[in-house]
């Protein structure tokens, strides 16, 4: 599948542009079904910008160290209904949740070409992160290298 058509796929149907939810599900029967990201992938093109709705509560939009285009700004995002990030620089952005990350709470975001190619050599030794976040991380590559996103 080719970077435009997984773009066109991850856009919302209101035409709205790029939104990312946040949402906890008390009917989950785990921790890692309760505590998601939606969509969990995104592939933009470079200058694209996304809008982070519900980082209030426990719920926050962090940079995952180890996972981030080198010499890019970190995001902490916390107590914020709504933020908009516009993702300039080419490459594959991990967030995480800092409450709910251990349990898998965590989205790849694909900026470029460069975004499916670090994607395809994904390294997770020298991401700081549970191996519960590490086993979600690898499963969205592996779904963002096959076309499927979510």
């Amino acid at each position: 599948m080719t970077l435009a058509a997984l773009s066109a796929t991850a856009v919302t149907a209101a035409g709205e542009g790029h939104v990312v939810h946040q949402h906890s599900d008390a009917m989950a029967s785990t921790a890692a079904e309760m505590f998601q990201f939606e969509p969990r992938i995104l592939v933009l093109e470079q200058g694209e910008t996304v809008a982070f709705l519900n980082s209030v509560g426990s719920h926050t939009v962090l940079s995952q160290n180890g996972l981030w285009p080198e010499g890019v700004a970190k995001v902490d995002i916390r107590g914020r209904a709504r933020a908009e990030l516009s993702f300039d620089t080419p490459g594959l952005y991990g967030i995480t949740c800092a409450r709910h990350g251990r349990y898998g709470m965590v989205m790849l975001i694909a900026v470029g070409p460069e975004g499916l190619k670090a994607a395809a050599a994904l390294d997770l030794d020298e991401v700081d992160a549970s191996a519960r976040a590490k086993d979600a991380y690898r499963s969205l590559a592996d779904m963002l290298l096959a076309g499927r996103l979510d």
